[in-house]
């Protein structure tokens, strides 16, 4: 019985062990041995109770900060370096820019960054000054770029297939006068903005051949400087506002003098602001459904709806209504007149569109009354000094009481007040004498 006992315990002991050696074998197996941090799985651990850094596994954040005396792991103080070990991580990757013991400049060099985000090591109020020497070149540009001031003096890259440039509160600002930021060789070219901005006023930052350059405005505050994209008949400018807000009065673009190519601009969140250009302007549709304006008229005129007009509004004074057709009745009507001082004597222009009552110091004279709309009432009051004088009327055909026109009171103080109205084209006149 002991011995049967003996016999099965040792089958099991060595049918564990078996499988124990097959599923480590398995394991091992499976195992990329390229991504262990050391053979066999096994760590080594150093003085500073750190993996060692050939154990450590790869990640995807890259520090570069000038100036560092003792650069280790994921922290470079020379750009080569850095972008010799960007090669060995897949997929994306993060350059985090560090000025806090020197200033960031990035030296000569031609860099693909196609797979890399640009950002501050550490958030600051302003952006982070990145100076490029002149002669660096992107063979790739950056997937994002944010919260940085990139500063360029020569050209950065040449765009020879469908690109993409992407501002995050991020400035790009062009030095040089002397050739284009970005050469659009061929394949469409886009630009993204993010409450950034392109600076470079007179420097062209965009050279556009015979393709297109594509201007997105996302959001925040964006700006492209004047003059900083240039292109002749055969380039394409397309311009995008989504919801961004802008310094020029139009839009996020300045204009472009050296751009002569076919111009598109779209902006749905701004177009009532662009559609108003002027103060007092009313905005309303036309008959085919589109936006349209109402422009300002003369001061005192008026809107009123006219089905026959394209707006459906036009502009009229009150005086044209009332010599519209048919009778109409006038309940309470007070109109403003704003020159009732006393005029001096002498020859005077009656005005009836900007008033409809004068007071004129009485003296030798010709009246002519002008603007008289039909049915329009005015009233003159002429005031004497004393001295006999005599009145012309003119400006229409005028029918008085018995046909005899009045003659100015002589009295001192005393005032003819005269009451004109507009019938049929005549002028019908009254006067009452020496008021006082």
């Amino acid at each position: 019985m002991k011995s049967h006992l003996e016999n099965l315990i040792n089958i099991e002991s060595n049918s564990r062990t078996t499988e124990f050696n097959s599923l480590e074998s398995a394991l091992l197996n499976k195992l990329n041995t390229s991504e262990k941090g050391a053979s066999l799985g096994l760590a080594t651990l150093g003085n500073d109770g750190k993996l060692n850094l050939s154990e450590r596994p790869f990640q995807n954040v890259f520090i570069f900060r000038p100036g560092e005396t003792s650069p280790s792991y994921n922290v470079f103080n020379n750009w080569t370096n850095l972008v010799t070990s960007l090669t060995y991580t897949k997929g994306l990757k993060y350059i985090q820019l560090d000025d806090t013991l020197q200033s960031v400049t990035i030296p000569f060099d031609i860099s693909n960054l196609n797979e890399c985000i640009l950002l501050p090591r550490y958030k600051k109020e302003t952006h982070l000054v990145v100076n490029f020497t002149s002669g660096f070149k992107f063979s790739g540009l950056p997937l994002e770029i944010i919260g940085l001031r990139l500063q360029f003096s020569s050209r950065i890259f040449d765009s020879t297939s469908t690109n993409s440039l992407s501002l995050t509160d991020s400035i790009l600002e062009y030095l040089s006068s002397l050739e284009s930021c970005i050469d659009l060789v061929s394949g469409n070219f886009y630009v993204f903005l993010k409450n950034s901005s392109i600076q470079g006023t007179n420097k062209t930052v965009f050279s556009v051949r015979s393709n297109s350059l594509h201007l997105y405005a996302i959001s925040g505050l964006c700006n492209v400087d004047f003059s900083t994209i240039t292109g002749l008949t055969g380039a394409t400018l397309n311009i995008f506002n989504q919801n961004a807000n802008y310094i020029n009065q139009n839009s996020f673009l300045g204009p472009q003098a050296g751009f002569t190519g076919q111009k598109n601009e779209i902006d749905p969140g701004h177009i009532l602001e662009k559609t108003l250009s002027q103060k007092g302007q009313l905005i309303t549709k036309n008959s085919s459904g589109n936006w349209t304006t109402l422009s300002t008229g003369l001061d005192n005129e008026l809107f009123v709806f006219d089905s026959s007009s394209i707006t459906g509004y036009r502009i009229t004074n009150l005086n044209s209504l009332l010599g519209l057709p048919g009778m109409k009745s006038v309940e309470y009507l007070r109109q403003s007149s704003p020159n009732t001082t006393l005029l001096i004597a002498g020859n005077k222009t009656l005005d009836c569109s900007i008033s409809n009552l004068f007071r004129i110091t009485g003296g030798n004279a010709t009246f002519t009354i002008t603007n008289l709309a039909e049915n329009q009432v005015i009233n003159v009051i002429l005031e004497s000094t004393g001295s006999s004088y005599t009145i012309t009327w003119s400006g229409g055909s005028f029918y008085w009481p018995n046909s005899t026109v009045p003659i100015p009171t002589v009295t001192a103080l005393k005032k003819d007040f005269y009451t004109f109205i507009k019938v049929g084209g005549n002028i019908f006149s009254s006067c009452l004498l020496a008021m006082g």
